[in-house]
């Protein structure tokens, strides 16, 4: 059985520090310092352990920790082109609900990918339908009454789409779990990994506030870009192609330059928190 939310990242955690386990037994073995096999015992003791809480004994083979990270199939995550509903998509894995909702919620996103899809080859007809000023001017007349009527239906597209979305996203929302100490999936799994490092507590709870500011910056960001798609629409639909107001200019400007601190702070927080399991996983 796949595991969503919180107990997908705390399994993430368990198989990561695992994993860190596993390197060090290689290490010992290579140095011929594990000669009673006590160290190897204990290493697969603990996998035992883990696969016996999460039910995973009779899996035939047991999944490297890095692909635990997504339990969608490739199919699927493949048809989810639209970044918003991939992001949507990653916080409703993480919100507790039962495979039966889930694979509900799926039905919906794909719904909801397909009138993205009708939006886009509306808008790129517009585009390719663009008056050229060489053709007679009935026929110029023609095509442009044309576009007008396209370009109000591209409006109500893009209306219906942000309403859709707007449930969508209030129902990924609607978490289930108890634990709310994070909201964002990034955020839980590195405090899932935290918990499960055998942290000092005072270092524990000083890791949790910094995550708790880093988890502002990233709604923050997604603030920023959650204004650059409003913008991108209206760019989109009211000015031609390559032409766009210093505004929104401004506004892409912001979300890059944004998006590298939080990158960069979150990749800071990976490397600390990987650097401290292994500092603190005995084995």
């Amino acid at each position: 059985k796949l595991y969503s939310g919180p107990k997908l990242a705390d399994l993430y955690a368990e198989l990561k520090i695992q994993d860190k386990t596993e390197l060090e037994l290689k290490k010992l073995k290579a140095e011929d310092m594990d000669k009673d096999g006590m160290k190897e015992a204990e290493v697969r003791r603990r996998l035992m352990d883990i696969l016996e809480r999460y039910n995973m004994k009779k899996m035939i083979s047991v999944p490297q920790p890095e692909d635990m990270s997504n339990e969608l199939p490739e199919t699927f995550d493949h048809q989810l082109r639209d970044k918003k509903l991939q992001k949507l998509w990653k916080k409703a894995q993480f919100g507790g609900f039962s495979e039966w909702e889930l694979d509900k919620l799926k039905e919906e996103f794909l719904h909801h990918q397909m009138k993205v899809d009708e939006y886009n080859s509306l808008h790129e007809d517009i585009k390719d339908d663009y008056i050229d000023n060489s053709i007679d001017l009935d026929q110029n007349k023609v095509r442009y009454m044309d576009e007008k009527k396209k370009q109000k239906k591209l409006k109500l597209i893009y209306k219906d789409l942000k309403t859709d979305y707007d449930k969508l996203e209030a129902i990924a929302s609607s978490s289930s779990v108890k634990d709310k100490t994070f909201q964002d999936p990034r955020v839980y799994e590195l405090w899932a990994l935290a918990q499960k490092a055998k942290i000092p507590r005072e270092e524990l709870e000083s890791f949790k506030k910094e995550l708790q500011h880093f988890e502002h910056r990233l709604q923050k960001h997604d603030h920023y870009q959650d204004q650059l798609r409003v913008s991108e629409e209206a760019v989109r639909i009211n000015y031609k192609d390559g032409e766009k107001p210093e505004k929104h200019t401004q506004l892409e400007q912001t979300v890059r330059d944004y998006g590298r601190k939080v990158e960069k702070y979150h990749n800071d927080l990976k490397y600390r928190i990987s650097k401290a399991v292994q500092q603190h996983t005995e084995l």
